[in-house]
């Protein structure tokens, strides 16, 4: 799957985009407090190829197509064949 945002959309709001799919390891008080802020992708088994670039199973990409798509995002769906290690990553089911 692929996803991105409309053509002609601000940066800040790619930022907030991109959290809201992907998530974001952040932290407070000059690194002390270190935390995760989850995103769509946090609970579907996933492999992250590249920036709106992600491998999912067949029977995750309707549901997340749709939230994508309800966060204002366009969508784009092919299918690829698989490394010995992308079938592992996605085998492992996430919680």
């Amino acid at each position: 799957m692929v996803f991105h945002l409309p053509e002609g959309s601000s940066r800040t709001t790619h930022r907030q985009f991109a959290r809201r799919v992907v998530g974001e390891a952040t932290s407070s008080w000059g690194g002390k407090y270190r935390y995760r802020r989850k995103g769509l992708l946090d609970g579907v088994p996933h492999v992250l190829l590249h920036t709106g670039v992600v491998l999912l199973l067949p029977e995750d990409t309707p549901a997340l197509r749709q939230r994508i798509r309800e966060e204002g995002g366009v969508v784009q769906v092919r299918t690829v064949e698989l490394t010995k290690s992308d079938q592992r990553a996605l085998a492992a089911r996430p919680g």
